[in-house]
């Protein structure tokens, strides 16, 4: 991490706390694994981020998309904070490597599986990056379900609302089981874990999760 994180981030996280109403550390974060660790959430606001990091005993490097890098302000802060520049809509390498190697370092990864934000109401079908992170670098995924985001700080507004309550849940660490003997796993049944991940593993965390449980006529 640079100068920049150790400078910005507490006051931002203290803010951000404030204005959720969120000091007190959730009791379902319990003792984390060693070493690197893969944080999965819901996507629904700008809320997720700060309430990912808000609880951690050391910084989250959070895959963002490569649009936030093109202006020179944004590009100066996510770099400057650890964030990793990710292409969205096809398969990253490049970001996928960096993830791995920051993962083997022992440093936090966060990342949402839908890929953008959707409305609070409806999880969006998840993209298998995830999934391919965790097999690939062998770390843990710990699933988070953020409650109350999209009314905090909705779409199209550039602050949050003052004391809209946003809660977050942490479930057990999971690893990704690996592929069978002599083969890897197919697109489908990487597509299959990362649904198992956003609505089996995540959705039940959420508030309301009855809404949000998985499509069973879905593939």
């Amino acid at each position: 991490m640079t100068w920049l994180y150790h400078i910005v981030t507490p006051p931002l996280l203290c803010y951000f706390r404030t204005m959720f109403r969120a000091w007190k550390r959730p009791e379902s974060l319990g003792d984390l694994p060693e070493g690197g660790i893969i944080f999965a959430s819901n996507h629904c606001s700008n809320a997720e981020g700060p309430m990912m990091a808000a609880y951690m005993d050391r910084p989250v490097r959070f895959l963002a998309k490569q649009e936030l890098y093109e202006r020179f302000f944004s590009r100066f802060f996510f770099k400057g904070i650890g964030s990793i520049p990710v292409r969205r809509g096809r398969s990253d390498a490049t970001a996928l490597e960096n993830a791995v190697v920051a993962l083997k370092k022992g440093h936090y990864i966060g990342i949402f599986p839908e890929g953008t934000r959707g409305d609070g109401r409806k999880l969006l079908e998840p993209h298998t990056g995830v999934i391919r992170l965790a097999l690939l670098s062998g770390a843990p995924i710990v699933p988070i379900g953020i409650s109350g985001g999209h009314l905090a700080w909705p779409k199209g507004r550039l602050f949050p609302r003052y004391g809209v309550k946003v809660t977050a849940r942490f479930g057990r660490p999971w690893y990704v089981p690996g592929p069978p003997p002599g083969r890897d796993y197919t697109y489908d049944e990487l597509k299959e874990l990362a649904r198992e991940l956003l609505f089996d593993r995540i959705a039940p965390l959420l508030d309301g999760h009855e809404g949000l449980v998985r499509d069973q006529s879905s593939p």
